[in-house]
């Protein structure tokens, strides 16, 4: 990904190669003027030859213009400011001797990638062990649709010799493994869906002198709705602890804090405040 600056704005472009010039406030496309435009209320509005096609709080276009199925298409990303959700994808089609159509931008909190193929552009999201993956698809002719979703761990299994890889990850790598992924799933039963959304969101890890400890909460309510995930090298078991927002006690897993190594054990007071 790169960045520009459109009037003023930060702007994020995806790198693809195309025709498009960029002069000070404008893209000049296949014979059009694509334009960010601030609104009286003030949005933002796309706007192609004096006309708006779309209006949002943020507006982010990619710099240069794609060729897809033999059309001119620009791409970019549309939503609300804040950070409460992320702004998704748009595709703005440019016909020859035809009116400019638009599409998006995805209704999603979910932060897409792009894939430029030669008939079609897909965007997907990251399968979390909270939630599979997201996949979107334009072409000419269909438009902007939804495909099937992608499950999390529905890749190549990774098994206990990925540990060394967790250096500095997120949790969210640490699940990828199977054997981790497979255990929380069986252990925490009817609560794997709580801990998987709290260690899906905004966390950090690291390898340990006896294995790997990473942690993630809740964007909104970090301090009442956490998790914790520790895996112990030498025996291979996996060990969790997870707040839930109205409960006064964490969950834990195993119950049973005598098979707890020492790492975990720590971690298990500190989260206390023991």
């Amino acid at each position: 990904m790169r960045w520009m600056t459109i009037a003023g704005k930060a702007v994020m472009g995806m790198a693809v190669m195309g025709t498009a010039v960029l002069a000070q406030d404008r893209l000049a496309v296949a014979g059009h003027e694509v334009a960010l435009r601030e609104t009286e209320e003030g949005e933002t509005a796309l706007v192609v030859d004096g006309a708006a096609v779309h209006e949002n709080e943020v507006i982010l276009l990619d710099p240069s213009a794609l060729t897809v199925a033999g059309v001119t298409v620009i791409t970019g990303v549309a939503g609300t400011a804040g950070n409460a959700c992320n702004a998704t994808p748009f595709v703005l089609m440019l016909p020859d001797g035809e009116a400019p159509r638009f599409w998006g931008p995805i209704e999603s909190c979910a932060y897409f990638e792009p894939q430029v193929q030669t008939d079609a552009i897909v965007f997907a999201s990251e399968p979390l062990p909270s939630e599979p993956g997201e996949v979107w698809v334009w072409n000419p002719v269909s438009g902007l649709t939804e495909a099937s979703p992608v499950e999390f761990g529905g890749g190549a299994e990774l098994g206990w010799d990925a540990l060394p890889t967790l250096a500095g990850a997120h949790p969210v790598e640490a699940l990828k493994i199977t054997p981790v992924l497979v255990a929380l799933q069986a252990g925490l039963g009817a609560d794997y869906p709580a801990f998987a959304e709290r260690i899906s969101e905004l966390g950090s890890g690291d390898l340990t002198a006896e294995g790997y400890l990473g942690q993630a909460c809740l964007k909104f309510t970090c301090e009442a709705d956490f998790a914790v995930l520790y895996i112990h090298k030498a025996s291979q078991q996996v060990f969790a602890i997870w707040r839930v927002t109205g409960e006064v006690e964490n969950r834990i897993w195993p119950e049973d804090t005598s098979v707890w190594p020492a790492e975990a054990m720590l971690k298990l007071r500190e989260v206390a405040g023991e």
